[in-house]
């Protein structure tokens, strides 16, 4: 068993899809079973789908809605023939069809051409197959661009553009009065729709008994502003739990300038937030927030470059979709180079680091949400152009449109030179650098340098062990993902220091303040840890 859809209004109107399958997405992107290229249809916007003999709608999370007759569905919905479906400003005509062994004598699932003169609408008639209007079937779209804007580049900005949202608008209230009614049976009534030709049987609604006010109208008075039904104050009692049901109703049936007022001080709230975040970020030793440092810079080196790039509030330097470095390599002997740098707002797979255009590697997601996140990504040696300029880009795969925001920032590149040994020597060195490195890592809370130390010691057996031929050890690969853990450790550490120093300052206990900044110079002894010159940048800002 399956079901038509029937464009009812529109730039498509009339156009029908059939479908045969046990469930049907409906929205703008090419997945969907019904691409529909209107701006106010989501992306996915609902799906009809079959359970047992019933056909059933649900919403899929869209913008503006789905309603049935007139009616937003808040939850799954039986559907009947003849409902009319609404999906923004989207209008469908729901038809069931019957299968093939149940479908009576008449073709009620194709359109038929005008009857002859002088024969009854109903009565069956033989058409030829050539005759009948060909349909989509199981497959697809309405309201695509002509012309120029039907390109498919066209096309894909339609279906990746933001949903807009519609006016909500109050229906019309029927006029007072007497308003003269058929009565009768319920017969159906042939109309034409459509330069086609096709006849739509359209069922005569059946009168709606009204009660009798004697010789006039009665006319009722006006609900008060916000009044609720009790029906839909059981409604929303029904639909929401207590404390959201409560708020609901405060909020509908609280007047004008109430509602104004909480809306006022909301805003008020906001903005103070704002502003609040705003000072706290310019505050901050890593330049999100503040201003421009001259000219872009462009050309990498062993020395962190501050500035912070991508797209946001707090960039210097906004690029949306893709930033671009050079960088000389020059090495006497076999080196590894590796690329460190920082970031913050990336989810998984948004950002890709390529290196004369071949991608190394992407920047890891965003999961701990810290500003304090020392990452890098190691760039093979055959990628690299010696004495020659090499190009090293952050290309954002999301953007454009350029909505995401990502920020990058503390970029530099680091050339290591690797030992010139035996394999079985590298082995055996890598080997004892990483038992160190687990010692260490074992004791981390015991002593303030073991994270460090358990980090050095794992990037060293790393290390030796890049100097290896193919095919690499299975330590080579244990000692570099215990390198990354010990990183996540030392990044948590900096992260809860700084911000223990940043609260004792803003309690004027300047003693613990100095006395933090000093323990953390104990944790990270070193200044290949970001967390290092994050201290001495805030001992200088305090003037301690």
């Amino acid at each position: 068993m399956g079901f038509q859809l029937k464009i009812a209004e529109g730039k498509d109107a009339g156009k029908e899809f059939e479908f045969d399958q046990e469930s049907v997405l409906i929205g703008r992107t090419p997945e969907c079973d019904v691409v529909l290229y209107d701006a106010g249809v989501s992306r996915k916007h609902c799906r009809i789908f079959n359970e047992g003999s019933d056909f059933l709608i649900e919403d899929m999370g869209s913008s503006n809605g789905t309603k049935v007759n007139g009616a937003a569905i808040t939850r799954k919905q039986a559907l009947a023939t003849g409902d009319k479906l609404t999906l923004g400003p989207v209008v469908f005509v729901f038809e069931a069809m019957l299968d093939q062994a149940e479908e009576p004598s008449t073709d009620a699932g194709v359109d038929l051409p005008p009857a002859e003169p002088g024969t009854d609408a109903n009565s069956t008639r033989i058409v030829s197959v050539d005759k009948v209007k060909p349909r989509a079937k199981n497959k697809g779209e309405a309201f695509k661009p002509e012309g120029a804007e039907a390109e498919p580049e066209n096309l894909d900005k339609i279906q990746r553009s933001a949903t807009r949202a519609l006016p909500a608008v109050r229906p019309n209230r029927p006029a007072t009065g007497n308003v003269p009614r058929t009565s009768g049976s319920s017969a159906a009534v042939p109309r034409a729709s459509g330069p086609s030709g096709s006849i739509e049987r359209v069922s005569g609604a059946s009168p709606v008994p009204r009660r009798s006010g004697g010789s006039g109208a009665v006319a009722r008075a006006a609900p008060k502003e916000g009044a609720l039904s009790a029906a839909e104050k059981a409604r929303i009692k029904r639909e929401s739990p207590g404390p959201l049901a409560a708020a609901k109703l405060f909020w509908l049936q609280a007047s004008t300038n109430v509602r104004r007022g909480i809306l006022g001080g909301v805003g008020v709230l906001a903005l103070a937030l704002v502003a609040t975040a705003y000072y706290y970020v310019i505050s901050q030793d890593i330049g999100l927030g503040g201003p421009r440092r001259g000219p872009e810079p462009m050309e990498l080196s062993n020395k962190a470059i501050p500035d912070v790039f991508g797209l946001g509030e707090g960039v210097d330097y906004p690029k949306a979709d893709l930033k671009n470095f050079t960088w000389e390599y020059t090495a006497a002997t076999r080196a590894v180079v590796i690329l460190h740098f920082q970031a913050q707002g990336i989810s998984q797979g948004e950002v890709v680091v390529t290196v004369n255009g071949v991608d190394v590697g992407q920047v890891p997601a965003d999961t701990l949400a810290s500003r304090d996140r020392s990452l890098e990504i190691m760039i093979p040696p055959n990628l690299l152009k010696k004495g020659e300029t090499n190009r090293i880009v952050f290309d954002n795969t999301k953007n454009p449109p350029g909505e995401d925001e990502w920020r990058i920032w503390n970029v530099r590149v680091e050339k290591a030179l690797l030992p010139d040994l035996p394999p079985d020597e590298l082995v055996a060195k890598a080997k004892e650098a990483y038992s160190r490195g687990r010692l260490n890592f074992e004791r981390m809370d015991v002593g303030a340098r073991n994270r460090y130390e358990a980090w050095k010691s794992f990037r060293e057996a790393w290390l030796l062990l890049e100097a290896h031929p193919e095919p690499k050890p299975d330590l080579y690969f244990e000692a570099k993902d215990r390198m990354k853990d010990a990183q996540q450790e030392m990044d948590k550490t900096c992260a809860k220091l700084l911000l223990e120093t940043e609260g004792y300052y803003n309690q004027r206990n300047f003693k613990n303040a100095r006395d933090t900044l000093d323990h953390i110079r104990e944790y990270f002894p070193e200044y290949d840890q970001p967390c290092a010159t994050h201290a001495e940048n805030k001992r200088a800002e305090y003037g301690f």
